[in-house]
C-alpha cells in the first residue's frame, strides 16, 4: 500500500511517498545484485573518479544492532565479493556500548578499521577532525540526486559529503492491545492527524495507571544514554528549538523548553514511567516492554525484530503501534546511520567502491527489508518493501518520519553535536533526580555554547 507523505523534512525529502509495505519476506528472498562493477564510473551530470575493478582488503566495523543487520551487511559482503573478484571485506561485529570509544582508540593507534558505521548525530565530530574520506570524486551529481536530499547534507561538514546515509528510523509508540483494553482505551491513533494531543498522552498514562499493579508503569522512553538527544521531540513538540536559526548559539532556554522539560519531568513524579528508567538506566525502553514492566513504550522501529522475534520476542500478547505524542506541532527524531571510511584508509579506491555498493538499490533494500528500517534513496521509498518483521509498525514509523523537520536534521547533525548529546545525558540525568528546570536548561546551554563555538 502507498500512502502519501507529509513534507518530509520541511519539503526536502517531500518529492518521495510513503514506502510502500508489502508482504513478509524470508532473510533468503533475492535480493538480486543489479550492479555494475563497483570500481567503475556511471553517467551523470558530473563524473566520477576512475578506478578501474577494484582489488584488496578492507576490514568494516559495526555494531549488532540486530540479526537483520548483520546478515543485510553479510549480504552485502558476499555480493560485493562475487562481483570484484579479487577483493575481501573482513566484517567485524562489535557491540554498541564502547564502539565509538574503541574506533577513537584506533585512529589514535593507527589501526582503526578502514570503514565504520557511524549515526548521523556523531558523525560530524569525524568529518570536523579531518580523519574521514572526502567521497565527492567518488559520486556524479546524478548519483547524489537519488539521495533523500536532507539525509545526504546530514553526512555533509562544510559542504563535503564525508561517507554515505545508509538508512534512517525514527521513534514510535508500541503497546499492549490487552493491557488497553483492560484499561478502557479503546481509541488508539491511527494517522498522524489524529495524534494524541500531550494532555490525551496524560490520559491514557492515567488510566493504565489505575489498572496497574504498583510494580508496573504505564510507560518507558527511548532517551537513554546516547540516545538522549531523541528528548529534544518534546521540545520540537512544544514549538521550541535547540539553536538558533543560524545554528550559533543555544535557543533552549525558553517557554518551549521549559514546558517540555517540565512535562517530562512529570512523568517521574507521577510515577508513569519506572523509577530507573532515567538516562543513564543501563535497562533500555524495548528492555522494560519485553519484561511487561510496561504495556506502553517509545522504540525506534530498528527494534521491531526483536519484539517480534516468535522465541524470545514480547510475550504478553497482542501488541500495536500508534504515533508520537503532539502539541503545538508532531516531531520525532532524526535516528539512522552513515557508511563512513577513513581518510588514510590504504585503499580508498576500494572503500569508495564498497560504500557505493551498500548504498546500491537492491544491496539497500535488502538491508533495510531484513533489519527493519526506512531506507534512504527515493527510488526505495516510493517502492514496496518486503519487511521480515510487521510491516504494519513499520507504516506508522515511515508516517512518522515526515514530522522531521528540516530544522530538525541541520541542528542534531551539526559538528558538535556529540558533545551536545553529552550535555543532555548528563543534565537530563540531573533533571529527573530533582534538579530545577531552569537550572538544567541553563546548564545545557552552556554547554550546546560551548560546543558551537558561541
Amino acid at each position: 500500500m502507498t500512502v502519501s507523505r507529509r513534507a518530509f523534512l520541511s519539503g526536502s525529502l517531500g518529492a518521495a511517498a510513503l514506502l510502500g509495505l508489502g508482504a513478509c519476506s524470508s532473510p533468503n528472498s533475492n535480493a538480486g545484485t543489479g550492479q555494475t562493477s563497483a570500481g567503475q564510473s556511471s553517467t551523470g551530470s558530473g563524473s566520477t573518479k576512475s578506478v578501474g575493478k577494484p582489488t584488496g582488503t578492507l576490514t568494516f566495523a559495526f555494531w549488532g544492532g540486530s540479526a537483520g543487520e548483520t546478515a543485510g551487511f553479510t549480504y552485502a559482503k558476499k555480493q560485493f565479493e562475487a562481483a570484484n573478484p579479487g577483493t575481501t571485506i573482513n566484517l567485524k561485529v562489535v557491540p554498541y556500548d564502547g564502539f565509538f570509544s574503541g574506533i577513537d582508540r584506533g585512529i589514535q593507534a593507527g589501526n582503526a578499521p578502514d570503514i565504520f558505521r557511524v549515526d548521523y548525530t556523531t558523525i560530524g565530530k569525524y568529518s570536523k577532525n579531518g580523519v574521514l574520506l572526502d567521497v565527492s570524486p567518488y559520486f556524479t551529481n546524478a548519483e547524489i540526486d537519488q539521495f533523500l536530499p536532507a539525509l545526504w547534507d546530514a553526512i555533509k561538514y562544510q559542504s563535503v559529503p564525508y561517507g554515505v546515509p545508509h538508512q534512517t528510523d525514527t521513534t514510535c509508540v508500541v503497546y499492549s492491545k490487552k493491557a488497553f483494553e483492560t484499561a478502557g482505551i479503546t481509541s488508539v491513533p491511527t494517522s498522524l492527524d489524529s495524534a494524541w494531543t500531550w494532555d490525551e498522552f496524560s490520559a491514557v498514562a492515567q488510566k493504565l495507571q489505575s489498572t496497574l499493579p504498583h510494580n508496573k508503569f504505564p510507560f518507558a522512553y527511548d532517551w537513554t544514554q546516547a540516545g538522549a538527544f531523541r528528548w529534544l521531540s518534546w521540545l520540537y513538540q512544544a514549538g521550541g528549538t535547540l539553536l538558533t536559526p543560524d545554528l550559533s548559539k543555544c535557543a533552549l532556554p525558553s517557554s518551549a523548553g521549559t514546558k517540555a522539560l517540565e512535562y517530562t519531568q512529570s512523568f517521574f513524579a507521577k510515577k508513569w514511567v519506572p523509577a530507573n528508567s532515567t538516562i543513564k538506566t543501563s535497562t533500555y525502553s524495548d528492555n522494560f516492554f519485553l519484561s511487561q514492566t510496561v504495556p506502553m513504550t517509545f522504540v525506534g522501529d530498528f527494534l521491531v525484530p526483536e519484539l517480534a522475534d516468535p522465541a524470545n520476542g514480547y510475550k504478553g500478547g497482542d501488541w500495536g503501534a500508534t504515533f508520537m505524542p503532539r502539541d503545538v506541532a508532531a516531531a520525532s527524531d532524526l535516528g539512522g546511520n552513515a557508511i563512513v571510511a577513513l581518510k588514510n584508509t590504504k585503499n580508498p579506491d576500494l572503500a569508495a567502491a564498497f560504500l557505493k555498493f551498500l548504498v546500491s538499490e537492491d544491496i539497500m533494500k535488502y538491508f533495510c527489508e531484513q533489519a527493519v528500517e526506512l531506507p534512504t534513496l527515493k527510488t526505495l521509498v516510493n517502492e514496496q518493501l518486503n519487511y521480515a518483521f510487521r510491516p504494519d509498525v513499520v507504516k506508522v514509523c515511515a508516517q512518522q518520519a515526515t514530522t522531521i523537520s528540516d530544522t530538525i536534521v541541520k541542528e542534531c547533525t551539526i559538528a558538535g553535536f556529540a558533545d551536545i548529546n553529552t550535555a543532555l545525558e548528563d543534565q537530563l540525568e540531573l533533571a529527573f533526580h530533582g534538579q530545577s528546570a531552569p537550572a538544567t536548561l541553563d546548564a545545557i546551554a552552556t554547554k550546546v555554547n560551548q560546543a558551537v563555538g558561541s
